[in-house]
């Protein structure tokens, strides 16, 4: 590749773990609070929120609408027969709050990200979710002063692996694709996503799963650290 001018990272289970915790912790949280809220009437809000979310992917695939919390919660209380008008954005925010408290940054990334500015490598978040609540994640963790971009799937209108989200990074980036990289944890989104705009990626298999088969070449890292030092070897 060209000189390195530019690297992407996923959010989600890439530069913070671990996404799924966090997700299973909010179930928790919002099924409390719909007994609380709604009593006898609301046990079961935790099942309806995911059939909700099934349904919604399944009629939006790969659209930046299957991301939104708020939509699930409207579904599913509208299905239990109960008003979503005043209480779907509450039930988002309890579930969003309980997903924040389990968020922990990954280790070296906060300084990895200042090692690649001090080289003049540009930074873009390139994520599938609605842009305020991946801006309010990289608040949180502590990153958010250090990225130069935020590519969301809603602002490019489609999830990744679709290209468009990686052209507009580049675009944001003012760089090619032999001037950018991609690291993930999703083989499908990140790697094979970025590839068929032309980038290289690195996939960050920190849960060991089995590679897929495909024609797609890729860096395999374990770890947060691991990647970071195949990418020193690229500066």
């Amino acid at each position: 590749m060209s000189k390195l001018k530019a690297v992407f990272f996923d959010l989600d289970d890439t530069l913070y773990t671990s996404f799924q915790a966090g997700d299973r912790y909010a179930y928790e949280c919002m099924e409390k609070w719909a007994q609380e809220t709604f009593g006898e009437a609301g046990h079961g809000f935790d099942a309806a929120f995911l059939t909700a979310r099934k349904q919604l992917a399944a009629e939006q695939p790969d659209m930046p609408p299957i991301h939104d919390r708020v939509l699930f919660a409207q579904r599913a209380l509208e299905n239990m027969g109960l008003n979503a008008v005043p209480h779907a954005r509450k039930a988002a925010a309890v579930y969003w709050d309980a997903v924040f408290a389990k968020m922990t940054v990954r280790p070296g990334a906060p300084e990895f990200m200042d090692e690649l500015h001090a080289h003049g490598i540009r930074i873009a978040v390139v994520t599938n979710m609605l842009a305020d609540i991946q801006m309010e994640k990289l608040m949180r963790l502590g990153l958010s002063e250090r990225i130069d971009y935020l590519v969301t799937s809603e602002e490019a209108g489609i999830d990744k692996p679709h290209r468009t989200i990686f052209d507009l990074a580049m675009r944001k980036c003012g760089v090619q694709p032999d001037e950018a990289l991609m690291v993930g944890d999703n083989f499908t989104h990140d790697v094979c996503g970025a590839h068929e705009a032309g980038i290289s990626g690195i996939w960050l298999n920190w849960t060991h799963k089995e590679r897929p088969e495909s024609e797609v070449s890729c860096f395999e890292a374990h770890d947060f650290l691991e990647a970071a030092d195949h990418i020193r070897t690229l500066f």
